[in-house]
């Protein structure tokens, strides 16, 4: 299978920081809430040759899209992979079609993200227009040495290496896999908020991230899922904003705002 879904620099560079002992921290699902996010960053003290790597859905929904694209685009130490949101927004604005257009502003939060961008409406959709070059181009996966990223994670039903781009942008069964679907990588997930797991049969955490019970060969968790439903509706959830170090297994949390 094609590499192309892959940023071979971004990766070898991810190793290395790890391999220097540099923190690398993996932030789940940001859903357009820049204060939130910044909130995060600070709380994660990045050091010099620390990086920080987004499991997408860096917009919809939450009150600044613009703002998040912004921070990840010019920093030199934050990098992102693609979401679904990202390529629903790419089809939205892309297409011809009224109704990926009404699908993404009117029910999963497109008009906050353009009503994030500068201008008046012909500004607006211009300037997220323009931020497509980005989004488009961002890897769907980055695979290390001990880890594995995706931004919804995998099916359980084929193998890793035959899984296509709308696998891992919109599976939701990684949490499912009885058996590490890689034995020597720890998968990294977002895209399904941990909340929201009693949907699909399994327990919700009472707090934090979603941990597995099945384990890699060196005994690690075989997957985490680390969507805290930022961008939830329900208080009582606790929506949050979370960060895991793939250094130490810590997590930071934010909550929203």
């Amino acid at each position: 299978m094609s590499s192309r879904h892959r940023d071979k620099t971004l990766e070898s560079a991810l190793q290395a920081a790890l391999d220097r002992g540099d923190s690398v921290w993996v932030v789940g699902d940001i859903h357009g809430y820049r204060a939130e996010f910044e909130a995060l960053i600070d709380r994660m003290q990045l050091r010099e040759g620390d990086m920080v790597l987004c499991l997408g859905d860096l917009v919809d929904r939450g009150p600044d899209s613009h703002g998040v694209i912004t921070i990840v685009h010019e920093s030199e130490q934050i990098f992102s992979l693609k979401g679904n949101h990202e390529l629903i927004m790419s089809q939205a604005l892309t297409t011809d079609s009224g109704r990926a257009t009404g699908f993404w502003e009117e029910r999963i939060g497109g008009r906050e993200t353009l009503d994030s961008m500068p201008g008046d409406e012909e500004a607006k959709r211009k300037r997220a227009k323009e931020w497509l070059e980005f989004t488009d181009s961002l890897p769907t996966e980055v695979v290390l040495e001990r880890f594995r990223m995706a931004h919804s994670g995998y099916r359980i039903d084929i193998p890793l290496d035959e899984q296509s781009d709308e696998d891992r942008l919109k599976s939701r069964e990684v949490f499912l896999a009885e058996e590490p679907l890689d034995p020597l990588r720890q998968i990294i997930a977002g895209h399904t908020p941990v909340q929201k797991l009693g949907n699909f049969g399994v327990e919700p955490p009472e707090q934090g991230i979603w941990i597995s019970s099945a384990r890699t060969t060196d005994e690690r968790p075989a997957a985490v899922l680390i969507d805290t439903g930022i961008a939830l509706e329900e208080p009582e959830l606790r929506p949050r904003l979370s960060a895991y170090d793939l250094q130490t297994f810590r997590t930071e949390e934010i909550e929203r705002l």
